[in-house]
């Protein structure tokens, strides 16, 4: 009686399987130990080697690779060093002795590893080394975006200054250009073009920073000092201001507005120019070696700055009204010993306005000198004449005309005031021009303006109460 043709055919499928799990029996034994056939590294055949023979492989062609970056003329060049790369060998084996391997099934393996089996290499970046270098890039290329912001005019109006779109290749791009070239560790050249980078605060989204500026310049301030009242107008205020850029609650760049400290102290220094009174200082002669007191002394008064400029600075956080008094404190008055016929002083400063020149003495002994540039006589701001004394010391601060009803507002580093408003200080604006005869209608507003060295070495030496003796 002949089989059915179902049990024939269930013969059959057995058969097939058998023959099957031997073959597959017989690779997986061939196989134990060894890399699958059409697995390579960086180009490099591994098919039946072992570990170690596929690690001898690797280690006998060690991947080296140059890099070429091209934007434009520009041409960037970059090895394994300067990247920061480091090839893991080992690693890069265990990968490809991984490759194609399933449990049990070793014929299945061998069918994917035929398909498409070439691996990069394994490596570690020193991203300290590639970000450097990547950065390198990017900045020599273009120019960063600049942001739209605000400024105040000298008429106390709020004017928007532009963005400005950048210009420059994409960092994300040049990344992973490179990271892919590195696992094939391959010389390659990479191409790039720049883009243009749009400013992230545009001048439709300065409005509410305007609009905060607007409600600022228009608080009302009231500053009294004696008798004196002083309120800084509009523009004024305007010129506290400052704009810097921060992140909103979803992470986009926004402008706000905040306040400069530094012009608020020049504000209240020209005040201070105002209503401080200098010390007379104590004059005495001597003659024969008996003192003879021609002048008693008196104290001046000096207004606190320091407090004034803090309670403006503390008021600023909202726009309401704000009135202030004033408070001032002694500055005692020095003795000056002289003789009928000379300046007889140990250590004083004298200022000569016909020679446009300064000298310092010490010890009755000249120390400095240098060209000074006073003030401009033929234009109605003639520096005072006298014998007068420093009464007062700062660094870092602004020099403010408006309280005088004078346009100016100026920066320098040092400022000794002697009479008043009148001080010695540097004057950058000058450009190193000091000592000429152009001071008659090119000079300052009465101040003795000093070469930067001269400010920087009579602010170190000069006391307060130092004598300066100003004379034509």
């Amino acid at each position: 009686m002949k089989p059915s043709l179902w049990a024939r055919l269930q013969f059959v499928v057995l058969g097939v399987v058998l023959v099957s799990l031997i073959a597959n029996a017989a690779l997986e034994a061939t196989l134990e130990g060894v890399i699958y056939p059409g697995v390579s590294v960086g180009g490099h055949d591994l098919s039946w080697k072992t570990r170690a023979e596929a690690l001898k492989t690797l280690q006998a062609n060690p991947p080296t690779q140059r890099l070429t970056v091209k934007v434009g003329d520009k041409t960037f060049e970059a090895d394994n060093k300067t990247l920061g790369v480091e090839y893991d060998l080992a690693k890069s084996v265990d990968a490809a002795y991984e490759q194609g391997r399933v449990r049990n099934l070793p014929i299945m393996g061998v069918m994917k590893t035929g398909q498409a089996a070439q691996l990069g290499y394994a490596y570690h970046i020193d991203s300290k080394a590639f970000n450097d270098f990547t950065n390198k890039v990017v900045k020599a290329i273009g120019s960063d975006p600049v942001n739209a912001t605000l400024k105040i005019s000298d008429a106390g109006e709020i004017e928007v200054v532009p963005a400005k779109s950048g210009y420059r290749i994409s960092s994300d791009l040049l990344n992973a250009a490179i990271q892919r070239s590195v696992v094939d560790a391959k010389d390659q050249v990479i191409a790039l073009s720049p883009v243009v980078t749009p400013a992230d605060i545009q001048p439709q989204d300065t409005q509410a920073a305007a609009d905060r500026a607007k409600e600022l310049m228009g608080k009302r301030i009231s500053l009294t000092y004696q008798d004196k009242i002083f309120s800084p107008d509009a523009a004024t205020i305007g010129h506290w201001l400052v704009f810097s850029e921060a992140k909103n609650e979803t992470g986009k760049a926004k402008l706000v507005v905040g306040i400069d400290n530094k012009q608020i102290e020049g504000y209240i220094q020209a005040i201070a120019n105002e209503v401080n009174v200098a010390p007379i200082n104590k004059k005495v002669t001597v003659k024969n070696g008996v003192s003879q007191v021609d002048r008693e002394g008196v104290d001046g008064t000096a207004i606190d700055q320091a407090a004034t400029a803090r309670a403006i600075t503390g008021a600023m956080t909202d726009s309401q009204p704000f009135s202030y008094t004033i408070t001032s404190k002694p500055v005692p008055f020095k003795t000056e010993s002289s003789t009928v016929v000379t300046l007889d002083l140990g250590r004083y400063i004298e200022v000569n306005l016909s020679q446009q020149r300064l000298w310092v003495y010490q010890d009755h002994q000249v120390i400095y000198e240098s060209p000074v540039t006073s003030g401009a006589t033929g234009a109605g701001f003639p520096t005072v004449t006298g014998l007068f004394s420093i009464y007062y010391k700062t660094t870092n601060t602004y020099l403010n005309g408006q309280i005088y009803g004078y346009n100016y507002n100026v920066h320098v580093d040092y400022w000794m005031p002697f009479y008043q408003g009148y001080g010695l200080h540097d004057a950058d604006w000058r450009n190193g021009q000091f000592g000429g005869q152009d001071y008659y209608y090119n000079g300052s507003h009465g101040c003795v303006n000093l070469p930067k060295a001269t400010a920087a070495f009579i602010y170190g030496w000069a006391e307060i109460g130092t004598p300066v003796w100003v004379h034509n």
